[in-house]
């Protein structure tokens, strides 16, 4: 009979994504995950499989975590403008570190690093980039039920353009010198409202 798992599974996970958010799937180790952790390798690979798996699951567990503590702000109060200008001001406080340095988004870092060469990264960056776009259709579509304003853009457009102002907010936040410069972004990305 297998015995228990005597660690927390999540726990595990999000310092597991912790380190390769941090330092890319490439550049972390197996050592790297068992040290962070605090769980033997061998519980590691019981549970996860191996590091591509592992890395997977914490790339599933980003996607459940992130997407609704980010996306909640579309849901608050106020006029669509005022709700993206919220969305993409709490963008650019995550792409500029709160705390943890400029990491950019794991998602994002994950997409340069390798969806170009492995299928199952590709296909979930792809699903994640799709939830996002789902998000933002949703929230254009409550502002244009509400007569807030007519579109020059399909709704489809515009919600992929969104997608990519946030990512790209991300990738530019990595390396900017200043707020300002992000700032000045969402300012043209918001000026079809």
């Amino acid at each position: 009979m297998p015995r228990p798992k005597e660690f927390d599974q999540e726990l595990a996970l999000d310092k597991a994504m912790e380190v390769f958010w941090q330092k890319g799937f490439e550049r972390t180790s197996i050592q790297d995950l068992v040290e962070q952790t605090g769980v033997h390798r061998g519980s590691l690979y019981d549970t996860f499989g191996d590091k591509n798996q592992f890395f997977l699951t914490c790339l599933d567990r980003f996607r459940q975590v992130s997407s609704n503590r980010l996306f909640s702000i579309l849901d608050e109060p106020g006029s669509p403008k005022e709700v993206l200008s919220r969305f993409f001001e709490k963008v650019i406080d995550n792409a500029l570190g709160d705390g943890t340095g400029r990491r950019g988004c794991f998602l994002a870092n994950t997409a340069m690093e390798l969806a170009a060469i492995d299928p199952g990264i590709a296909s979930r960056v792809e699903a994640y980039n799709i939830d996002m776009e789902s998000r933002f259709y949703h929230f254009l579509l409550k502002a244009q039920k509400h007569g807030e304003k007519k579109f020059h853009h399909t709704l489809r457009e515009l919600s992929r353009f969104l997608v990519n102002t946030r990512n790209g907010l991300y990738v530019l936040g990595k390396t900017a010198s200043d707020r300002q410069s992000l700032q000045d972004v969402v300012k043209v990305a918001l000026s079809f409202l």
